[in-house]
């Protein structure tokens, strides 16, 4: 069993703005909420993750963030514990894309980690096979 948590701007994030998104690269495509839903679902029950257009590490440049995504959106975290993620921002592939936000959430992810008074380790490190 997986678990998520999420910062309360994420969660305000996933009820403004995540419905008013669009599909980018084509018409066709499931909306950035039904994505979304999609990815949440297979990281809850345990759906193979480990392939890279999913979820990756987002080393090496800072310990212990992750990126989980879908074609149009992007979440930014950690992994407190084995199969238990925070997700601490969220945004639209296209914003992180266009104005290179990537960094900036990395950097942000860890403020505001360091910040929280968590048990240590606050995160964990490695692959797929140390984290899920």
């Amino acid at each position: 069993m997986r678990l998520l948590y999420a910062f309360p701007g994420v969660i305000e994030w996933f009820d403004n703005d995540l419905p008013q998104l669009e599909p980018i690269l084509d018409e066709g495509r499931m909306s950035p909420l039904e994505q979304t839903y999609d990815l949440l679902h297979d990281f809850v029950s345990g759906e193979d993750m480990s392939f890279y257009s999913r979820s990756h590490s987002m080393t090496p440049t800072e310990p212990g963030v992750w990126e989980l995504k879908s074609p149009d959106v992007r979440l930014f975290g950690w992994f407190c514990a084995r199969a238990k993620f925070i997700i601490a921002f969220a945004d639209s592939a296209f914003r992180c894309k266009e104005h290179n936000l990537y960094q900036g959430y990395r950097n942000q992810t860890v403020y505001v980690r360091d910040r929280l008074d968590l048990d240590e380790p606050k995160f964990i490190t490695g692959g797929y096979a140390d984290v899920l």
